[in-house]
């Protein structure tokens, strides 16, 4: 079995940052965005998306010591806070900017996929982030660029994430 990746429906997304806050309150124990390892950004006129780790590793290339390694389980790349020394590296090197230095402690953070459980994919109330087997996440990607062109008649692209 194939490991699973994070995934967004944009589409979907209100811009409610449920996910932002859990993450924080699960990871840090507080409420507080900034701490956060997931980003909603808001373009304007209403347009919110989740900004996710895509787990691609330059990161990891762009530490001195090393302080990051992939789960097997999961393969996430995870962050060894005793090792980081906040040089900043790994956040300069991540494309998405989704890597940032936690306020609190220095150390860098980034999303670790909660071990394999998803933290902000149960608690996203619209359904915009699924934790799915690649294929699947390519498929439903090319359900929702195409949608229209396949769903004739319909208003919403076809394959919502739920029926997973």
């Amino acid at each position: 079995m194939a490991q699973k990746i994070l995934a967004v429906h944009p589409e979907r997304c209100t811009g409610c940052e449920k996910c932002v806050l859990w993450c924080s309150f699960i990871k840090s124990k507080v409420f507080n965005p900034a701490r956060s390892r997931i980003h909603v950004i808001r373009s304007e006129p209403y347009v919110d998306i989740p900004m996710i780790c895509i787990q691609c590793g330059l990161c990891m290339d762009a530490c001195p010591i090393k302080a990051m390694n992939r789960n097997p389980k999961t393969n996430a790349v995870v962050i060894d806070e005793e090792k980081c020394t906040s040089c900043g590296r790994c956040v300069t090197a991540c494309p998405y900017g989704v890597l940032t230095l936690d306020p609190v402690t220095g150390k860098a953070i980034k999303c670790d996929l909660c071990g394999g459980d998803p933290e902000c994919v149960k608690h996203c109330p619209k359904k915009v982030l699924y934790y799915v087997e690649p294929n699947k996440a390519a498929y439903l990607r090319r359900l929702m660029e195409y949608g229209g062109a396949i769903s004739i008649g319909r208003k919403e692209p076809i394959g919502p994430p739920e029926r997973l």
